[in-house]
């Protein structure tokens, strides 16, 4: 039996053979490089519109609540009406001779005056309008409230006519007359409407009181004159009766 001269091959013996590097191509290797780069294109450009998204959403939340601030400040209560700045003076003693248009061209060059109410005198409970003649005639006034334009203004006014010559002209009239005025606070006009109304309403109500008054006394007097006439009526039937009887008992 022969024997071999070759020895058997141990595991250290043995040389590991390597496998071979894989080859890659010129055209993959770029294909792969510009799909990573693509990838890390598409990547950044989600993460840029996350952020983009992200932050149009805190702009919006913070002009929304700019928008809120702002219009809270504006928000601001108005009233329905104006507030009345008008002053009003009240004249006591009004002289002969002055109505409305006379009052306006005295008080005039003073301020912008506004509505004027001049209360006519009244004889009885009536006023005057026409003479005996039957000619118009010129009403008086007692009192007299002026209304101007500003507070201000009023109070000056009443602190400079106050007790002075209405006039310093010889020829008029109201030379040796002197201003009678007052400032009235916290006066407005539509009080003064409303006391006008209230006297109306009272006069009207006074009249019809009157009338009702003077109706019932008419009908009473009415009344007693109908059972007067009718007992004389009865009294002459009477009479008629009795003397109809002598008669004919006469006969």
């Amino acid at each position: 039996m022969a024997i071999s001269s070759k020895k058997p091959a141990t595991l250290g013996s043995r040389k590991r053979k390597t496998p071979p590097a894989p080859t890659r191509d010129s055209s993959s290797s770029d294909e792969e490089s510009d799909n990573l780069a693509s990838n890390d294109d598409d990547d950044g450009s989600v993460h840029n519109s996350d952020d983009n998204k992200e932050y149009d959403e805190s702009d919006a939340s913070a002009e929304d609540g700019e928008h809120m601030v702002a219009s809270r400040k504006r928000l601001k209560v108005k009233p329905l009406v104006k507030k009345n700045m008008a002053g009003i003076i009240y004249i006591s003693s009004v002289p002969k001779h002055m109505n409305v248009t006379i009052l306006r061209e005295l008080l005039d060059p003073y301020g912008e005056v506004g509505r004027i109410y001049m209360q006519p005198a009244k004889k009885g409970n009536t006023v005057r309008k026409r003479t005996a003649k039957g000619k118009r005639a010129m009403l008086q006034y007692t009192e007299a409230w002026v209304e101007f334009s500003r507070r201000r203004i009023a109070k000056a006014v009443v602190q400079q006519l106050n007790a002075k010559p209405i006039s310093t002209s010889r020829k008029s009239v109201f030379c040796d007359i002197l201003w009678s005025m007052k400032y009235l606070p916290h006066f407005q006009w539509m009080q003064l409407s409303e006391r006008l109304a209230y006297e109306k309403a009272v006069a009207r109500q006074k009249l019809r009181t009157e009338v009702a008054q003077a109706r019932k006394e008419a009908s009473y007097f009415q009344s007693n004159l109908d059972r007067s006439e009718a007992s004389r009526r009865r009294a002459a039937a009477s009479s008629s009766s009795l003397s109809k009887r002598r008669v004919s008992k006469d006969t």
